[in-house]
């Protein structure tokens, strides 16, 4: 029998190999693909959800441009809520600018076969989801939401 401490130690040392060995089948891919079918699913509903949040600031932003400067904080607020999801997203792992941009493309394909009535109901789904992200969110994440909408507000509404 080993003494209590090199028992611990062993222990331990068993731990941390085996924590060593998930973080090496998260980093090749190697987990049972129910993880990553449920993260699919998460990223593809947050797709959907910017995408749709695209459209509308797109829309407020014709709006403000033809003269309803009512419009321009609707337009803010719609912008630091897509800022609050995709900032999440990015904390979660999603860092592939080329992957977030393929799912982006994909969700707005998709939702060119959905009725007004459709986009109007997850529409209002992601602005909860989005103001719940925001209200949990850290300082840094706030910052990171809050940056993102005031370039994009910029960017969307100067002179071409």
């Amino acid at each position: 029998m080993l003494p209590k401490m090199a028992s611990s130690r062993l222990w331990r040392a068993r731990v941390r190999g085996a924590a060593l060995a998930f973080a090496a089948a998260l980093s090749t891919g190697l987990l049972p693909t129910a993880a990553r079918a449920a993260s699919d699913g998460k990223l593809e509903e947050t797709a959907n959800c910017v995408a749709l949040m695209q459209t509308t600031a797109d829309d407020l932003a014709r709006q403000i441009k033809a003269g309803d400067k009512a419009r321009e904080p609707a337009l803010r607020t719609e912008l630091k809520l897509a800022g609050a999801l995709i900032a999440r997203t990015y904390l979660e792992g999603l860092r592939d600018g080329n992957d977030a941009k393929a799912r982006l493309k994909a969700a707005h394909e998709r939702q060119a076969g959905w009725d007004a009535e459709r986009k109007q109901s997850v529409h209002q789904a992601c602005l909860k989801r989005a103001d719940a992200q925001l209200a949990s969110a850290s300082a840094p994440e706030r910052y990171a939401a809050a940056r993102f909408a005031e370039v994009r507000f910029k960017r969307m509404l100067e002179p071409r």
